[in-house]
């Protein structure tokens, strides 16, 4: 029982605090008495129940004339749906008994009702065909940004890439090419019997198939690897610097970027990481450290109020703007569920602002990559093509990659290329 509690613990705070899923189960992990796989059974609970929030409300609420529920009440509910339509090999009837015992210590008041919903649910569920409720519900994704998809990438498109977001997937890794190759750090994985396999678009990523403590690891610790995604390794890559260059990385905590172009650059030249917050300029700092780079300059500093002094200085710039975030929502399901429709035009102006202070900083001849990890047009091409407009001096450079030749602007499907949803475009400077 201690481990369902502990899974409806967490969603419960992460719903009543709006915090965020994979710190919160950083931060808790630790300290419980569980074995791995217990714990790694808490997480799969925890990104289940809040990846499928809505359908499984769907499921149980078939069954409550009124939804006066508390909080914690309808976690224990949501958890009893997830057990019977999403989880394999479960065992029912200890499931559904341990929940309705945790409602009895938690909240007393509803655990018949718990009860007798959950048994149930147990009893009608060859009666519910998923594939017939309506699409949103099923594909849990809110309404509006389904919208959005299928305005942008057309409705068959927004459907896969649903059915790519809607699993948990392998982490990457960036293996640390300054201290260690790719080769030599898969022996090292394989003599700790850590399984992985190739990345699928990088070949500096090792993908994890296993439970790994990463930061117990005394290969992290040596500043062998990051924790990245394989999309969010292509901005580096395609803006390609050259050793002994001036670049700057905007929005640049916790400084994956940052410490990649350093790698690209063999460690030589100068790069300025920026960040607004001065806590996470402290991450930034701490992950050169471990991984060996000595060109990073840090500034905690507000993007729009970079000094002028900085214009024109720059070979290479790096923009990965802040963003709804919608194609990282595999592994921060929580992401959608907070959105609202304005928030992303409100981001977009935000960011068109920041690619225009982005742009002065460039040196003529020089190269500017602006990314996020989300998938919408107000954020992405939006951004770059009002950016044009207004400043005819820049334009959008092709580039290849993996053979594929772009257009300037690279949209990073997730089930196409296995990976985050991102979008990369690649300006230069005349």
């Amino acid at each position: 029982m201690e481990v369902r509690l502990k899974a409806a613990e967490i969603l419960y705070d992460l719903e009543k605090r709006e915090a965020y899923l994979n710190l919160l189960l950083r931060s808790r992990l630790p300290s419980y008495n569980l074995s791995l796989k217990e714990k790694h059974f808490i997480t799969e609970l925890v990104y289940g129940v809040t990846r499928w929030k809505t359908t499984l409300d769907y499921i149980w609420s078939r069954f409550v004339k009124r939804d006066n529920l508390s909080l914690f009440g309808r976690i224990l509910l949501r958890l009893v749906a997830y057990h019977i339509y999403f989880l394999k090999d479960t065992i029912l009837p200890i499931a559904v008994n341990e929940i309705v015992e945790i409602a009895k210590r938690k909240v007393p008041k509803e655990a018949k009702l718990i009860n007798a919903v959950s048994r149930r649910m147990v009893k009608e569920r060859n009666n519910l065909d998923l594939n017939l409720i309506p699409f949103h519900i099923r594909y849990a994704i809110p309404e509006f940004i389904f919208e959005e998809w299928q305005d942008y990438i057309g409705k068959g498109e927004a459907v896969k890439i649903l059915g790519w977001l809607n699993k948990a997937h392998n982490i990457a890794i960036r293996v640390n090419t300054l201290k260690i190759s790719v080769e030599d750090l898969k022996e090292k994985l394989k003599e700790r019997g850590i399984k992985f396999k190739d990345g699928n678009l990088v070949t500096q990523a090792l993908l994890i198939e296993d439970g790994f403590d990463f930061e117990k690891s005394d290969l992290f610790h040596n500043g062998y690897f990051v924790i990245q995604s394989e999309a969010s390794m292509l901005p580096a890559l395609i803006l390609n610097p050259e050793p002994g260059s001036r670049v700057i990385d905007l929005c640049s905590a916790p400084g994956l970027k940052s410490t990649h172009l350093a790698e690209l650059m063999n460690n030589k030249g100068k790069i300025v990481s920026v960040d607004i917050n001065k806590n996470r300029v402290k991450l930034v700092e701490e992950n050169a450290k471990r991984l060996g780079i000595s060109i990073i300059e840090t500034l905690a500093e507000d993007v729009l109020n970079l000094p002028d002094s900085l214009n024109g200085t720059f070979d290479r710039v790096l923009l990965d703007a802040p963003c709804s975030g919608l194609g990282v929502i595999s592994h921060k399901p929580e992401i959608k569920w907070r959105l609202k429709r304005e928030d992303i035009y409100k981001l977009s102006e935000m960011q068109i602002k920041m690619l225009e202070r982005a742009g002065k900083l460039l040196k003529k001849g020089g190269r500017m990559v602006y990314s996020t990890c989300t998938i919408t047009w107000h954020e992405n091409e939006n951004v770059v093509l009002y950016f044009l407009e207004r400043n005819p001096e820049f334009k959008l450079i092709d580039f290849f990659y993996k053979g594929e030749k772009f257009p300037g602007i690279m949209r990073v499907i997730p089930y196409k290329y296995k990976t985050d949803g991102f979008f990369i475009s690649l300006i230069g400077r005349e």
